[in-house]
């Protein structure tokens, strides 16, 4: 596999000798066994990335891997953008407060000890590895009932998930002629609680052919951004038309009853 063809993948770790240790020889095999091609973002307290910078990068790669164990700001930053863009996400921490004192439970992180052996290392790798090859089937979906703010009968859909449904409607009721952003999508999953859950609705749908991502070209001014957006397919369109007959003839039939039986 070529470079050109190879995933990219933003790595984000604290500063120190340790940390260069550990990139240059447990983390970067790992990546290149995985088949990506890795970057380091170094935060730098003096000269700090603009956010608009930072963003754009997130958005622009493939995955996003983070050493939490030192509360970083920069990385901790990287982390939400990654998870509000549904951008495959791997965070290893030798902190054993980390998940709890920031509320990332939902977040998949890999622990290690700051202590490590040889051992606790190749073991590391070996969690890397797999994090970085599961399908983001493996994060559990959430209750329709709290979570999805769309018609019951949309939601239990014989063939689509809950969130899956969430993420089809959002593109269709926000994109323009550009599409839709995946950053768009995720602020959009962000607000029903569900950020976690965009990267896997995109792949789902993806995979289903009822979404496609094609290169748009975006002006900001004078300047011109390109990027590749959401947009339905004509899979996706029909699905949709599908089920919202069903849903408009589930209202109109509740409707009715509940006139007859009020009257």
């Amino acid at each position: 596999m070529s470079a050109g063809n190879k995933k990219q993948c933003i790595v984000l770790l604290p500063s120190g000798p340790h940390y260069e240790r550990l990139f240059e020889e447990i983390l970067h095999p790992v990546f290149i066994e995985r088949g990506y091609v890795s970057r380091r973002l170094q935060p730098h307290p003096q000269s700090p990335i603009p956010i608009d910078l930072f963003v754009d990068e997130i958005e622009q790669t493939d995955a996003l891997f983070a050493d939490v164990s030192q509360n970083v700001p920069e990385i901790w930053i990287a982390a939400g953008c990654a998870a509000a863009l549904g951008k495959p996400l791997c965070l290893i921490s030798s902190s054993r407060h980390t998940a709890s004192s920031l509320g990332i439970q939902y977040l998949p992180l890999i622990s290690y000890p700051a202590d490590a052996l040889p051992s606790d290392y190749l073991h590391l790798q070996h969690n890397i590895a797999a994090q970085l090859s599961a399908p983001q089937s493996t994060i559990p979906a959430p209750d329709p009932e709290i979570h999805a703010p769309f018609p019951p009968s949309a939601a239990a859909s014989d063939d689509l998930a809950p969130y899956e449904v969430m993420a089809l409607t959002i593109i269709d009721h926000n994109s323009s002629d550009h599409g839709l952003s995946p950053r768009d999508l995720g602020m959009e999953m962000t607000v029903r609680d569900s950020a976690h859950l965009t990267s896997h609705a995109m792949n789902s749908l993806k995979r289903r052919s009822f979404i496609e991502r094609k290169p748009v070209q975006i002006s900001y001014g004078n300047e011109v951004h390109f990027t590749e957006n959401l947009f339905l397919t004509h899979a996706g369109k029909d699905w949709l038309n599908h089920h919202n007959r069903r849903i408009t003839a589930h209202r109109s039939t509740t409707r009715t009853r509940d006139l007859h039986l009020n009257r």
